[in-house]
């Protein structure tokens, strides 16, 4: 097949997967399933595309490699549905059909996995044997986001054909960066000494936004570009995302495009055979648009440079001294805070001392713990601790909550995964979970020196003192704080601790690392009983439990007050502070003891 050689700019076609389900194919399959699912439908959309003046068609196999595959049941049938795909867009003799194979995984590219060779071809192996098998006529690597994971992509697919002409296609967002941070010029040197027949882009924000990249493309790149870009910006309207009609805008930024240097023209998500058919008969007639717009980011303006110095918060020292001291408050159920205020001067007359507020615990909804640190901070002086629930916020939601605590003085953040929603008020609400707590140690570490999470300028650095849970006797705790440690967790609280031989175990562990013991005692042999069976990591010796049932439920309280308190007096000299939950009466008592 012939790219560029005689100078002619080829036309290819527009959305598949998006266009595939706007036309109503299910949300919950994945769009390659198409291939074996709804083979005619596919097979329509090709003809569409091609009746449309299409002279190259793309393969409904974004999706179909074995690691997206295999999560739905269908990595067996990987080489089938790559093959079928490429026999399906084939049927339209006149025109050249190139294989698409998109990213690994689910498509996420925060953190992306560092993926070796072998895990790689693993992925890929059937998926290119489907295409060549298919009789492929170019392979493309579209909306790649990492250039060097585009590279092994490459070399797997050269493992098995040394001639397969191949494209690869990154997108870019608004910064003109790739989702993982990849600039233009990272993608074009990756690739400058291969083969590879065309280079460019798809997807990103808007066909304005390419007149940009190509300018880039054409003037630094050493191979014929090729551009496919959105219709515009998405929309999410009634369960489906919804992208500008405009053909005629999107086919004049196209043509402003053209030339020696381009080979190849299209559209991505919300480009339709109407949006071919438009392009491909102004192309046809001829037509010459110059659109010299240039794609200027909003945010540009934004970005403050100047340092902000941040000091540690006074939990720090008080860690450093070896006599921390936290105690839990629940923050309010409803909006008025005057109950939680009159309860944390209850509890900040044990200064200094730090009141660590839960976020949302039990998926229970309570007033966010942000808003009521930041109101103990400045309405009472009291330091607070507050939690940060990795639940119920997306990667955008975790980076702006984190950079309005660190804006507003909340430095004190305890990491935690948050308990499932179905445990709570609302079983049937999502759970996010789009990072770990480890990522999240990493991603503070780029909000300090000023970047988000790929590495993006952001402006001034944000200042945290993270700390994260640990559970004492647990034989992964030494590697877990050692790696979290490193990633700059600041210090660690353990789950209830009933016992000295827990602490003795974990000496060592103590000694090296601010590792808090939680205390938390019991209101009633229920509380003892669930506490020692159903919450995973918590040990309560056989004694104390036997103890406990032999006393009345107003007698436990009482009880359990009296071994914490000489366990307090046990450990004292072994631990860099301790941490209080539970009984408000309780804690008082055991702040008083640790206080003597």
């Amino acid at each position: 097949m012939k790219f560029l050689k005689d100078g002619k700019t080829l036309l290819a076609d527009g959305a598949i997967g998006e266009y595939l389900f706007s036309l109503g194919y299910p949300s919950n399959y994945l769009a390659c399933e198409a291939v074996i699912r709804s083979p005619e439908i596919l097979a329509s959309i090709h003809r569409d595309y091609a009746s449309a003046g299409a002279e190259i068609l793309t393969t409904d196999t974004f999706d179909a490699n074995m690691m997206k595959l295999d999560i739905h049941g269908l990595a067996d049938r990987c080489e089938e549905i790559n093959c079928r795909a490429v026999k399906l867009a084939s049927r339209n003799r006149h025109c050249a059909v190139m294989g698409s194979i998109g990213p690994p995984g689910t498509g996420r590219s925060f953190f992306a996995e560092q993926l070796n060779y072998e895990k790689l071809r693993e992925t890929y192996a059937p998926q290119v044997e489907g295409l060549l098998n298919g009789g492929i006529d170019l392979i493309l690597l579209e909306t790649q986001v990492d250039p060097v994971q585009a590279r092994i992509i490459y070399d797997v697919v050269r493992s098995y054909s040394d001639s397969i002409p191949i494209a690869v296609s990154f997108t870019y967002g608004n910064d003109l960066l790739t989702p993982s941070g990849y600039s233009i010029n990272d993608s074009i040197s990756e690739f400058v000494n291969t083969d590879i027949v065309m280079l460019g882009s798809n997807h990103g924000i808007g066909p304005l936004q390419f007149l940009d990249i190509h300018r880039r493309f054409i003037t630094s790149s050493p191979f014929p570009v090729m551009l496919q870009p959105n219709s515009g910006t998405g929309k999410y309207l009634d369960g489906r995302f919804v992208f500008p009609e405009n053909p005629d805008h999107f086919s004049r930024c196209m043509l402003s495009c053209t030339g020696n240097s381009t080979a190849l023209l299209g559209g991505c998500c919300g480009t339709t055979p109407a949006f071919i058919s438009t392009l491909s008969r102004k192309l046809s007639e001829g037509a010459e648009v110059k659109i010299t717009s240039s794609w200027i980011p909003d945010e540009t303006d934004d970005i403050q440079n100047s340092g902000t110095t941040y000091g540690p918060p006074a939990l720090s020292a008080q860690l450093a001294g070896r006599d921390a001291l936290i105690l839990e408050l629940l923050p309010p159920r409803g909006g008025d805070l005057s109950l939680f205020s009159s309860r944390a001067q209850k509890l900040g007359r044990f200064a200094p001392v730090t009141i660590s507020i839960p976020d949302s615990p039990m998926g229970k909804v309570r007033m966010s713990p942000c808003i009521a640190g930041l109101y103990l901070r400045e309405k009472l002086g009291i330091e607070p601790l507050v939690h940060f629930a990795l639940r119920d916020r997306s990667l955008t939601r975790v980076q702006s909550d984190l950079l309005g605590m660190s804006g507003s003085g909340l430095q004190g953040i305890f990491l935690i995964s948050g308990d499932p929603p179905s445990l709570g008020d609302y079983p049937e609400s999502t759970a996010v979970y789009d990072l770990t707590t480890e990522q999240t140690l990493k991603l503070l570490q780029h909000l300090s020196r000023g970047e988000d999470l790929n590495g993006r300028r952001i402006g001034a650095g944000a200042g945290f003192f993270p700390g994260s849970a640990v559970a004492l006797g647990d034989p992964n705790s030494v590697d877990k704080i050692k790696r979290r440690w490193d990633a700059g967790c600041r210090f660690f609280i353990t789950q209830p601790v009933y016992s000295m031989e827990t602490i003795e175990r974990s000496a060592r562990l103590l000694e090296e690392y601010p590792v808090l013991p939680s205390l938390m005692p019991f209101r009633n042999r229920y509380s003892a009983e669930y506490l020692a069976s159903e919450v995973p990591g918590i040990s309560i010796p056989d004694h104390i439990l036997a103890r406990i049932h032999e006393l009345d439920d107003s007698d436990v309280l009482s009880f359990s007050l009296d071994f914490l308190s000489e366990l307090i007096d046990k450990m004292r000299t072994m631990v860099s502070g301790i941490y209080m939950a539970g009984s408000r009466k309780g804690m008082i008592k055991l702040a008083e003891k640790w206080r003597e």
